[in-house]
């Protein structure tokens, strides 16, 4: 007697196991933005804009930057990400 073959059995196994990869990465624990700060030239790369750049949203008061010692000064991660991590926009802000 002849057994049966079934063509898409490779295929299920394999949708399977990217079942369980994609439930794995979606159970991971989510990073914590609430204290994530950036210095001005961690938010220039993340930008694409130059030190300047950052210097002048700061004080156009676009961002809020929070000063740490002498020179330091950092940025927190809500200042330049929205609530959804998409990168905010900065350019072309008109005057109110």
């Amino acid at each position: 007697m002849k057994s049966i073959y079934n063509p898409y059995e490779a295929l299920l196994q394999q949708m399977s196991e990217l079942k369980k990869i994609v439930l794995d990465i979606r159970d991971l624990p989510k990073e914590d933005y609430t204290t994530k700060y950036y210095t001005r030239k961690e938010v220039s790369e993340i930008c694409r804009c130059s030190i300047q750049t950052v210097d002048n949203y700061i004080n156009r008061n676009q961002i809020h930057a929070e000063n740490f010692g002498v020179k330091g000064v950092l940025i927190h991660h809500y200042q330049i990400f929205n609530k959804d991590n998409s990168l905010k926009e900065f350019k072309y802000k008109r005057k109110a």
